[in-house]
């Protein structure tokens, strides 16, 4: 069956009734100030308001995990949704580049690179057969650190007993060059794992465990600044080129507000996160430069098993020309 008569058969089955919103925006996180998501879709939906235009947000992942809302936009029976970003690299293994550790100097030349650049068109190119469209890159949080269970991370060797949750197999690969463990676990399952052994921490901004209340289990964290934790908005292709030139005109307008507000956003709370952690009881490692230097190195040694190697030429030279 074809995506446009499954699409069809969907609408039908789903129409949404005539006093319902104008579109819904699917956020996997808790409706909680700590959730770039979160505040992200509740900027979209406020400056839709103001333009004329109903839109409600579904947090706690009450319409599905990521790959079930995925689904759901393919088909058009779902309008926007704050995913993570393999849900894009399983269509274009490129947008792993901003994902790459130690790419960009620091968030804001990370968001440069985003805005700037071609990388979120060049993406569209292969979202675009699946019935997708990216809207815009978000950050979430600041520079993405180690977080464990068993004890701080003060060198890399401190790692070689331990088992980390991983995103997917590009972490996995990561981990391996620090000489550590990786296992594909979905964030749903995470506390179950650690409080069952079968991880011992993650690898994430410092913003994730405060968002899920994880600093309970996770005491320690080490800040080795291995780039920026990203999310990805995307849309329905079929419902966004379905709508008249007016409302696809207050979308981008909403869209293009609600990334403008996304960036302060996450500055300003890479600015307390840490503290933040601290004030949890969190113990925070801070490295010397020579062990920092080592997880750089060993990173960028596995750049091209992190993202494909035909592209890294290219994200070198657009970190170069977005670089202050």
């Amino acid at each position: 069956m074809t995506r446009s008569i499954i699409l069809a058969a969907g609408l039908a089955a789903f129409a949404l009734p005539a006093n319902a919103a104008d579109l819904r925006i699917a956020v996997g996180c808790p409706p909680v100030d700590a959730c770039a998501d979160w505040v992200f879709a509740e900027d979209v939906r406020t400056r839709l308001a103001e333009l004329g235009m109903a839109a409600e947000v579904v947090a706690g992942a009450a319409l599905g995990r990521d790959p079930d809302v995925v689904d759901q936009m393919s088909q058009g029976l779902l309008e926007m949704a704050l995913t993570n970003f393999v849900m894009v690299r399983q269509f274009e293994p490129m947008v792993l580049g901003f994902m790459t550790p130690y790419m960009f100097d620091d968030q804001a030349h990370m968001f440069r690179a985003i805005d700037e650049g071609s990388v979120v068109g060049r993406i569209n190119e292969s979202l675009e057969p699946e019935g997708l469209r990216l809207a815009t890159l978000t950050g979430l949080g600041g520079p993405v650190g180690l977080f464990t269970s068993r004890g701080p991370v003060e060198t890399i060797a401190d790692l070689a007993p331990m088992r980390l949750r991983a995103i997917d197999r590009s972490q996995v690969a990561l981990f391996e060059a620090w000489g550590t463990q990786g296992v594909v676990i979905d964030m749903a399952e995470f506390a179950t794992s650690v409080q069952s052994g079968v991880v011992d921490g993650y690898f994430n901004p410092p913003i994730v465990p405060l968002m899920f209340q994880h600093t309970d289990m996770l005491k320690y964290y080490t800040e080795i600044a291995a780039g920026h934790g990203v999310r990805s908005a995307l849309m329905s292709l079929d419902w966004y080129e379905g709508l008249s030139d007016a409302a696809r005109g207050m979308v981008d307008d909403a869209l293009a507000h609600a990334t403008e507000r996304n960036r302060a956003w996450t500055l300003a709370a890479e600015a307390g996160e840490v503290g933040a952690l601290e004030a949890r009881g969190v113990t925070v490692t801070r490295l010397p430069d020579d062990v920092l230097a080592e997880f750089r190195d060993r990173a960028r040694g596995a750049w091209d098993e992190l993202m494909p190697p035909e592209y890294i030429a290219d994200f070198e030279a657009l970190a170069d020309a977005t670089r202050e």
